[in-house]
């Protein structure tokens, strides 16, 4: 189950009780454990509350920020055990998921089915494998030959099951590699279809942006609301201040500047977003760890300020900018 199924756990007594509740990792170790004694409501239920932030935080304590970009298989999940005197344990495989999500099917693990990808964009994509089998990945992508005819290459993946994501790399460069690009070809657009004992589950569609200029793309990698990495990209401008910092003081008989230090601030827009896009950004702003992909390499950012306004009835797209150090 999702974390937030945990909130409400209900306990039928006829008196004070004694409730242990204890929280293992992926290895077996507890990381949690907790006894109480409760009473009883005016129902004869004993309810334990808001377990899911205990369940993420477990979750959060093993993150490895080195498997952010990683493929393969991913832990994002503990058990949970509520144990009552006199009574039978109840125990739960608890995924961790910070908003009120409790359906647990073969799924992506991203609240967009449509979208826009550049060259040279991180594209970590996760299916949600707990407790499932049978799950096919077949990647396909559409290409332009230099004869100028249209040719459509695909691949099927197995995955892995034996966690509870498998993270795939979507990025352009690694779909060329997977579907085997002919030679000369242009990419056009891809697709990711997942399938259930031969039955489509769920699919994402890849369309190439080739009108952003890559100098004025802003990545930013994060942890969405499943606990697993994605990205999203600002089209906007990005506005670059510094600010300094320091003491100022006499030092005999001369005003000095002391410990200084110099840090950077910028101020992110995102373009126009489509309504999945906008949600995607709102997990940005929420996500316990969030990293800009530069020339490479993940560098860990801290957002300071957002500024977003919704307009209802919308005729038109709307943006967010957002303010990180």
């Amino acid at each position: 189950m999702f974390s937030p199924s945990a909130d409400d756990v209900s306990i039928p007594a006829e008196g004070d009780i004694v409730v242990v509740t204890t929280i293992s990792d992926n290895t077996g170790t507890v990381v949690f454990e907790n006894s109480s004694s409760y009473s009883p409501g005016v129902d004869g239920h004993v309810h334990i509350a808001e377990l899911s932030e205990l369940v993420n935080a477990a979750v959060l304590s093993t993150f490895n920020a080195e498997t952010m970009l990683a493929a393969g298989c991913r832990s994002a999940s503990c058990t949970l055990k509520v144990s009552a005197a006199d009574m039978a344990t109840a125990s739960s495989h608890a995924l961790y998921m910070w908003r009120n999500h409790t359906d647990v099917k073969p799924m992506f693990a991203t609240q967009i089915r449509i979208r826009s990808v550049m060259e040279g964009q991180p594209m970590p994509v996760s299916i949600l494998t707990a407790g499932m089998e049978g799950l096919t990945l077949v990647v396909g992508a559409a290409y332009r030959l230099e004869d100028g005819n249209v040719a459509w290459e695909q691949a099927t993946i197995e995955p892995d099951c034996s966690k509870d994501y498998f993270v795939v790399l979507a990025d352009t460069d690694e779909v060329r590699r997977t579907t085997v690009a002919p030679n000369g070809s242009t990419l056009l657009y891809y697709t990711l279809t997942l399938y259930k004992d031969n039955k489509q589950a769920d699919c994402i569609t890849f369309n190439i942006d080739d009108k952003t200029r890559p100098s004025v793309a802003t990545h930013f990698v994060y942890l969405n609301l499943f606990g697993v990495p994605e990205c999203v990209t600002f089209r906007g401008k990005d506005v670059e201040e510094q600010e300094l910092d320091s003491d100022f003081g006499y030092a005999g008989r001369k005003y000095v500047r002391l410990d200084a230090q110099l840090t950077e601030r910028h101020k992110s827009h995102s373009g126009w977003l489509t309504s999945e896009e906008r949600r995607a950004v709102y997990d940005l702003m929420s996500s316990p760890y969030a990293y800009v992909y530069v020339e490479g390499e993940l560098r860990r950012i801290t957002i300071t300020d957002v500024d977003s306004s919704v307009v209802r009835p919308a005729n038109e797209p709307q943006s967010v900018a957002i303010t990180w150090r």
